[in-house]
């Protein structure tokens, strides 16, 4: 498959299958000795449609790891280009494994599986994330590592934490932010999987929803996903359960209030250990506050754009809303960054962010890994409404963006995430 190909393939959205239903609850639960608290997701049942540069985005906005260097940069385009020839749609615009693809075997089937299971699983989150909280106009992906040693939970001089109930937890923390709205904030949690295999991707949604109750915010449990990507040779399937907040109730209807409390339960019923420890995170909050629900998820929220200032090279932004512990353990260089570029997409879309040219097998390829330019404007600032108005407007600025069926050879593929977060891919 060649560049051209391969661009073209990924530009365009394709069918995959989702699958949430009672019959896949039932599957599930018996992959286990005890109850899962689980239910079906209807919104996410059925056939549903992805560009796969859709998924490549958000898998490199979720997997960049914390730190910087000049090597890293080369690797983190590397580990993103490496997937663009995996798929190769059917006649029918169904997507499946290119031959190429069908032909990663062992250990790096499974490393692939996993990564695009991560890339998947929070594309449907955020869909998952948007039917709950109607209106939210942008859901934060953080690491729950990050969110458990460096720095969610301080909101001035009041310092609470995120409790790990035992070593096993969900993947990421993800944060949603209705402007207007009087319960502002949102988050919840997202365990991710990724497999070959069919029956044994089962046992890992059982898994999964275990791990979704190794988090405890605020002394509650966050509302949870578990997403199980099956990359088959010639199907996809996005698999999904949520946690339900009343236990033994699986199946009915999903219903979402504006806030739905989920109660802790005893360890030893969802087979964690009993230990609990509390890792105090801290975010630079602006005012003094007693520690809430929304000052908590705020906290995130700033915790996620430094992330995302981070992605596109923005470093001073990223100083500005940073909590400490990624300003003091990054092995930052900043002459070792790449050089910020200015780019316009075909729509129109002004983008800013770090670059790199690539030759491949027909021709060069530049990757922008970057931000709207509004928004990254925005985060160089102190006002948070201000980032929070910016992040509003890039879902109209999406929709403005043209049907890629008229794409010309030498023009720009790109993606851009509810959050701001961009990525182009630009022949030469």
């Amino acid at each position: 498959m060649d560049l051209r190909r391969a661009l073209d393939i990924v530009s365009q959205p394709w069918t995959y299958v989702g699958v949430s239903d009672a019959q896949l609850c039932a599957d599930v639960q018996a992959y286990a000795d005890h109850d899962l608290g689980v239910r079906d997701v209807p919104a996410l049942d059925g056939e549903a449609t992805v560009r796969p540069l859709d998924v490549l985005l958000r898998l490199a906005v979720a997997t960049k790891p914390q730190y910087q260097t000049d090597l890293y940069e080369v690797h983190r385009h590397w580990s993103l280009l490496r997937y663009l020839g995996l798929f190769d749609p059917d006649p029918d615009g169904q997507l499946r494994l290119s031959s190429a693809g069908r032909r990663i075997a062992g250990n790096q089937r499974r490393v692939t599986s996993e990564e695009l299971g991560v890339g998947f699983a929070v594309h449907r989150a955020q869909e998952w994330m948007a039917a709950r909280w109607p209106g939210a106009t942008a859901t934060g992906v953080i690491d729950i590592d990050v969110a458990l040693s460096s720095g969610v939970i301080r909101a001035g001089a009041v310092t609470s934490s995120v409790v790990q109930r035992g070593r096993r937890r969900p993947d990421y923390l993800l944060i949603a932010v209705s402007p207007g709205s009087a319960d502002r904030y949102h988050y919840a949690v997202v365990e991710c999987k990724g497999t070959k295999g069919w029956r044994y991707g089962l046992d890992q949604m059982a898994s999964a929803c275990v791990q979704l109750r190794g988090v405890a915010v605020e002394g509650r449990q966050p509302p949870g996903l578990a997403v199980g990507t099956v990359l088959a040779d010639d199907w996809v399937w996005c698999r999904a359960l949520e946690l339900s907040p009343e236990r033994r109730r699986h199946h009915e209807p999903t219903a979402y209030p504006a806030e739905v409390s989920y109660p802790l339960e005893d360890t030893a019923e969802v087979h964690v250990e009993r230990e609990m420890f509390e890792r105090a995170v801290h975010v630079d909050m602006d005012e003094e506050a007693p520690l809430s629900a929304e000052n908590l998820v705020r906290a995130g929220t700033q915790a996620s754009w430094a992330s995302l200032a981070d992605f596109a090279g923005n470093d001073y932004a990223f100083q500005r809303w940073a909590p400490p512990v990624f300003r003091t353990n990054l092995d930052r260089d900043v002459r070792a960054r790449p050089q910020r570029v200015a780019r316009q997409t075909r729509g129109g879309l002004d983008v800013v962010g770090v670059r790199n040219l690539i030759t491949l097998p027909g021709g060069e390829l530049e990757v922008v890994f970057g931000l709207v330019a509004e928004l990254d404007e925005a985060l160089a600032g102190r006002d948070a409404d201000r980032v929070i108005e910016a992040q509003k407007l890039v879902a109209g600025r999406r929709a403005q963006e043209p049907d890629v069926a008229g794409r010309e050879p030498g023009d720009d593929v790109t993606a851009v995430s509810d959050d701001g977060a961009v990525l182009m891919l630009i022949p030469r």
